[in-house]
């Protein structure tokens, strides 16, 4: 089943681009990278994730990020950042997972 373009950030070809590759990451680097991105997340607007997270899909556990409650509440709360903050997310992932992006 193709799922480009159904999930919300396929519109973001970049950031659904690092986001595969995140989910091919070693467990342990994985849960590194998305505290990392909660921290920059926190930095830049500290109530993002809790003005939003009643929002987040509840029902479904279609994606990775799904199965950690750590992880959805990262991922689901980038759909709601700002394009500075976005930026910034985007950044640090391909200098996180460049090697590993072709």
């Amino acid at each position: 089943m193709k799922t480009a373009d159904k999930r919300w950030y396929d519109k973001n070809k970049t950031l659904a681009n690092l986001l595969g590759v995140l989910k091919s990451q070693d467990p342990a680097d994985k849960e590194r990278i998305v505290s990392e991105m909660k921290e920059i997340i926190m930095e830049y607007d500290q109530g993002l994730m809790d003005r939003w997270v009643l929002e987040f899909p509840l029902t479904t556990k279609r994606r990775w990020y799904d199965q950690n409650p750590y992880s959805w509440l990262v991922i689901n709360s980038l759909k709601y950042a700002d394009s500075r903050l976005l930026g910034g997310i985007i950044l640090f992932l391909k200098n996180e997972l460049e090697p590993d992006v072709e």
